[in-house]
């Protein structure tokens, strides 16, 4: 009988991974059709007529997108943002919403709870209002409230990182 339990344990233990909950089933192997190992080159043929660009070290690729999202309406002035890692290939995506008021906040946060389950609330920093769900299989989600550029309002983003090391040996690494 104890060797049964303790097999039983076993299983579940390797087992409970193997299973990937309902933000990897959403985005394990690509966002808006653009896989993890897609470069700019590949992203910017499929979202032609974007800007490239750096932002806090990160390669970017911003391209206007009005399409509905989460069953949310966006407009052609809201952006999807690409992010590439040290290698050039996509890492995140950052996809803005319109900002009507606290409840265009609520209603985006109640349907992203509804489909991909409890949130968490980030207090540490009073600059913005964000909040994260936890890491599936190496994929964050978040949803943040930034203050616009000259304070004149709000925008919502929505953002999808794939944190998955890239394998490399120490020479690679220069170590």
């Amino acid at each position: 009988m104890k060797k049964i339990l303790c097999l039983s344990v076993i299983f579940v233990a390797f087992a409970v991974p193997l299973f990937a909950g309902p933000i990897s089933d959403v985005f394990s192997d690509s966002v808006f059709g653009v896989k993890w190992t897609d470069d700019l080159e590949t992203v910017k043929r499929k979202f032609p007529g974007g800007k490239v660009d750096t932002d806090h070290g990160y390669l970017t690729y911003e391209a206007r997108d009005g399409r509905e999202i989460l069953k949310t309406a966006r407009t052609d002035k809201n952006k999807i943002i690409f992010t590439f890692n040290a290698i050039g290939t996509f890492r995140g995506v950052g996809v803005e919403f319109p900002y009507d008021g606290p409840e265009s906040f609520a209603q985006l946060l109640n349907t992203m709870n509804t489909y991909f389950g409890a949130h968490t609330n980030n207090e540490s920093d009073v600059a913005t209002v964000d909040v994260f769900w936890p890491t599936d299989n190496g994929i964050n989600v978040k949803l943040i409230v930034i203050p616009e550029v000259f304070g004149l309002g709000f925008n919502i983003l929505m953002s999808i990182d794939r944190v998955v090391p890239v394998e490399a040996s120490k020479e690679e690494l220069g170590f």
